[in-house]
């Protein structure tokens, strides 16, 4: 498996691949009708994003099919990780580990020492994920996603180099 910058051409694998993500980490978290158009929805966005990235966006692929992505946004020393999806089948393989470690390696480079990311409250498996690689939990807050309200979780990473070594 390679992981490499995403571009444009991506766009559409991308959205397929977070869809079918939503679908099973979502389930229960967000209403059926919310997860049912997630492709549709997440395409033009993702155009738009591949076609000047705000940032740093990889791929995890392997016999040209995609099986993780990640995206993070640097805000001066922050690094706010906006996605980090893994194909359902290849979760707890390593596959968004290698990602996550990566695209923080390249946020490090760029400056960054720090880190952000919000959890949708109940999404016990990330918020697992993120907290052994050494994220603590802020206040919940109230957000939304694709239009429907829900309750986040922001956790924080104070040492970014602690978090690459530990998912590296």
């Amino acid at each position: 498996m390679i992981l490499r910058p995403a571009g444009p051409a991506d766009a559409a694998a991308i959205a397929g691949l977070l869809a079918a993500s939503w679908r099973d980490a979502y389930a229960g978290l967000l209403p059926a009708e919310v997860l049912a158009g997630t492709r549709d929805r997440l395409l033009p966005e993702w155009q738009a994003l591949l076609a000047a990235p705000p940032g740093i966006i990889l791929v995890a692929e392997e016999s040209g099919a995609l099986h993780g992505m990640v995206a993070l946004w640097l805000r001066g020393e922050e690094a706010y990780l906006d996605s980090l999806h893994v194909a359902p089948a290849d979760r707890g393989g390593g596959v968004g580990r290698r990602l996550l470690a990566e695209a923080m390696r390249q946020a490090l480079a760029a400056g960054a020492r720090r880190a952000a990311l919000r959890v949708i409250e109940g999404n016990d498996g990330a918020i697992r994920f993120y907290t052994r690689l050494g994220a603590r939990i802020g206040a919940p807050e109230a957000g939304e996603v694709a239009g429907h309200p829900v309750r986040l979780l922001r956790l924080h990473v104070d040492d970014l180099s602690a978090l690459v070594l530990a998912a590296g």
